[in-house]
């Protein structure tokens, strides 16, 4: 089974995003695994909406380990399974807290394991001062690696503001080689767009 690590900055948006596209691929319902730094499983079953009150937050590195579901796609007259696995958002710095750092090492061990990288940006915050420059620079990063490696798609979310849509030339600048999706996690905008990426790499 294929497997697409979404990882970015801490509130970006990835568990919204994962979330929300796996009510946009029809579950009303996940079945989520946690997989903590030294291996400990635990499996929870959500409804969507109960999902979204219990691991979405404002406050940054809500989610501080792995944490995958098995999604159903439908590919030509098939239907695929695919699993979608949200990360700790990493950082350049060295987190005080080693839970947050535990989980920022998990993400960059996926990163080299997964089949696909979705890298989401928060788009209305570029450029901000910690993305002014290429060095040391976590998104930069996660650029580089993941156009090297192949299987990436970098993820323009928070489009359905208006700072975000005027961000988009400036990221299609700052980013050249990536293929960029304009998304709004909330809203489901731009879901579309990455379901056919994923149906054509499955």
């Amino acid at each position: 089974m294929r497997e697409c690590a979404v990882v970015g900055r801490p509130n970006s948006g990835k568990t919204m995003f994962a979330l929300n596209f796996a009510a946009f691929l029809g579950s009303k319902a996940v079945d989520i695994t946690f997989r903590t730094y030294d291996g400990l499983l635990t499996c929870r079953h959500f409804i969507i909406e109960e999902a979204r009150r219990e691991l979405c937050s404002l406050t940054a590195h809500k989610t501080r380990s792995i944490q995958s579901m098995i999604l159903k796609m439908p590919v030509g007259k098939a239907t695929v399974n695919f699993k979608l696995t949200d990360t700790c958002g990493i950082t350049e710095h060295i987190h005080a807290d080693e839970n947050i750092r535990r989980g920022m090492a998990q993400t960059i061990g996926l990163m080299r394991t997964a089949d696909f990288i979705f890298h989401i940006i928060d788009a209305a915050d570029f450029p901000g001062e910690v993305i002014a420059s290429k060095d040391n620079n976590i998104d930069w990063e996660i650029y580089t690696y993941g156009t090297a490696r192949g299987n990436y798609v970098l993820l323009a979310n928070k489009i359905d503001l208006i700072i975000a849509k005027n961000n988009l030339p400036k990221l299609k600048g700052y980013f050249p080689e990536a293929l960029i999706i304009p998304i709004s996690a909330l809203y489901s905008q731009g879901f579309k767009e990455v379901k056919a990426y994923v149906a054509r790499n499955l």
